[in-house]
């Protein structure tokens, strides 16, 4: 694989995991399609396919991108996806043991700040304390 194409692949990856926190986070996991995410990031559901193999597997970058901003700090918590993102996989993970046990250790991680994002996340963090304190 060439330098441009593998260059090329990364952005296509970065512009529908950009969708996907912008739509999931207004629309919700259960409600978007990732006919839409692809339409938003310019592109057809089968680039989503190429880059991931189910919907599930999507969720989880997004999850995976959430993950790294939510350490990254209070100054990386300002994306208008990020707190609403919060509430969703929070939801998800209320279902979902193994998303319950990522969201706690994401949320123990998490640099508080003492901004409205940081009080959100301790707050969770308090429900679900991590796998190491459990």
């Amino acid at each position: 694989m060439g330098i441009i194409h593998q260059r090329r692949k990364a952005e296509t990856r970065t512009l529908l995991v950009a969708a996907g926190l912008e739509l999931f986070a207004e629309r919700g996991f259960d409600i978007a399609t990732l006919d839409e995410v692809a339409l938003s990031a310019g592109f057809t559901k089968g680039a989503i396919y190429r880059h991931f193999p189910s919907k599930g597997a999507f969720l989880l970058a997004l999850f995976e991108q959430y993950a790294a901003v939510a350490r990254a700090g209070s100054g990386a918590r300002q994306a208008p996806w990020f707190i609403p993102l919060t509430v969703q996989f929070a939801a998800q993970a209320t279902r979902d043991p193994l998303l319950r046990r990522r969201l706690a250790t994401v949320l123990s991680e998490a640099p508080d700040g003492g901004t409205p994002d940081g009080q959100l996340l301790k707050a969770l963090a308090r429900i679900w304390p991590s796998p190491a304190h459990a």
